[in-house]
């Protein structure tokens, strides 16, 4: 059973102070990622959990990239799930000590995993936007091993949504396969381009994200918020 993962109101207002005292420039991170059985059998999943736990524990150790950075973790399998609302890598990376992202679906809902991940991106900037607060270009990373088992119209709709987002510089997306399929992966991304990720790349990748997480929230004039990672191949 999935968890349920809706924030109850005194979480809201606490987060919303939160916001309003923390004065940081944020870098929204979502990481959406597939959890169909296919990344279990090949491994992928518990290289995806160990990167990602890395990846929040670095993050956490620098105090600037601490408050600056804001996580949010989607998964798409038989539907679309929240496993952590946007938040710091501190509370994301107890989320998943506790509870590891699984791949045990047999369905692999790409395009609502992309809307629900969306969602969420557009409704945490208006909630900075209230209280003062601003937000750097937001990324979204999709990790997947195989082509949406959707309708095509369920994937064009999602992939509509992202490139007019993209065009209008409202996001900024990066697609890395961990498998042959993923067709549907180029629709998400502004140029067609999909880095293939291999289970030995994982956590190079985590590395030099955090990395990059960190230099921008450390210089904020040079790098303009947060870089995708080019040098983990």
């Amino acid at each position: 059973m999935p968890m349920d993962n809706t924030p109850s109101v005194k979480d809201l207002f606490l987060q919303d102070s939160e916001m309003a005292n923390n004065r940081s420039i944020r870098i929204l991170l979502c990481l959406c990622i597939d959890c169909s059985i296919s990344m279990q059998i090949s491994g992928a999943i518990q290289q995806i959990n160990a990167g990602i736990t890395d990846f929040l524990k670095k993050v956490d150790g620098n105090s600037l990239a601490r408050d600056a950075a804001e996580i949010c973790i989607v998964t798409f399998g038989n539907d679309a799930r929240v496993i952590y609302e946007f938040g710091p890598a501190e509370k994301a990376l107890q989320t998943l000590t506790v509870h590891p992202i699984e791949a045990r679906d047999s369905e692999t809902s790409l395009g609502a995993g992309v809307q629900l991940a969306v969602d969420h991106i557009e409704d945490y900037r208006q909630r900075l936007s209230v209280v003062n607060n601003n937000s750097y270009t937001p990324w979204l990373i999709i990790i997947s091993d195989g082509d949406s088992s959707e309708p095509d119209s369920v994937v064009r709709a999602a992939s509509d949504r992202v490139q007019k987002l993209l065009r209008g510089f409202k996001l900024k997306t990066m697609c890395l396969s961990m498998g042959d399929g993923n067709r549907n992966l180029y629709d998400f991304s502004i140029d067609n381009h999909v880095d293939r990720l291999e289970n030995l790349s994982v956590s190079k990748f985590f590395d030099n994200l955090s990395r990059n997480v960190s230099q921008a929230s450390r210089k904020t004039i040079e790098y303009g918020g947060l870089e995708a990672p080019t040098d983990w191949h």
